[in-house]
């Protein structure tokens, strides 16, 4: 079952803010779960600022995307992850792979993966059309929407290749193959550490993924109907 989502602001849709690169996001993220802890204790902003060497309104403007996506919660007053925003931040210290996959299923009913997978049904898009597109009347930064992209890429909802065409991550097999009756054979990457895995290229990175999803599909008990249950991280 996908977490809930926050409710969007006034029914506007929030992009990433342009002033920190998606990792840098993410680092504020972790930032926020290492210094709440597992009780998820709000943190100061002028804490994060400090740790992260950039002013507090830079901390604040990542609030906006983070809250209405379920990693963040929704009080601007405060800043405190969601139960699904520790356990993202938790994986990526111990397996970045399975964060993302985690993220992925997390983001799997947001509107950015809905819209992302109608404009690229029909094939590969330059990522900077794909992010015009977008952020169609949402923000006349284009940087924001540039940021969406490659939040998608993160989470591996879509792929951008060396040339910057993105297609749907689908497209590559991973999900014919999460159906096979047994998974093809495994690179020692799959147990590789988590500095390692982090350090891999985007092309090699993607085909860990595949194997990621064969083998746990692999490893999914029957359903009571006789099918397989959907191999992913059950959110906490």
């Amino acid at each position: 079952m996908s977490p809930k989502m926050s409710t969007p602001e006034d029914g506007q849709r929030i992009l990433p803010t342009e002033r920190l690169i998606p990792r840098r996001q993410l680092e504020e993220l972790d930032l926020v779960a290492e210094l709440g802890g597992t009780e998820r204790l709000p943190v100061p902003a002028a804490d994060i600022s400090a740790r992260m060497g950039v002013s507090i309104d830079t901390v604040t403007a990542a609030q906006g995307f983070l809250r209405q996506n379920g990693l963040f919660v929704p009080d601007r007053g405060i800043l405190a992850v969601t139960p699904e925003g520790l356990r993202l931040a938790e994986l990526r210290a111990a397996d970045p792979a399975r964060a993302r996959l985690f993220l992925k299923q997390h983001w799997r009913l947001a509107w950015f993966t809905t819209v992302a997978a109608r404009l690229l049904t029909q094939g590969p898009l330059d990522c900077a059309e794909l992010a015009r597109r977008l952020g169609h009347g949402l923000s006349r930064t284009a940087e924001r929407a540039r940021h969406l992209v490659e939040w998608l890429d993160y989470a591996l909802i879509v792929h951008c290749d060396e040339h910057e065409q993105v297609r749907l991550a689908e497209a590559d097999g991973a999900g014919q193959a999460a159906h096979t009756s047994a998974p093809p054979p495994v690179s020692a990457a799959v147990f590789a550490s988590s500095q390692e895995i982090s350090a891999l290229p985007d092309e090699r990175f993607f085909s860990l993924m595949q194997a990621y999803r064969t083998v746990l599909a692999s490893l999914a008990p029957a359903s009571p109907a006789g099918g397989t249950e959907q191999s992913h991280t059950p959110p906490v």
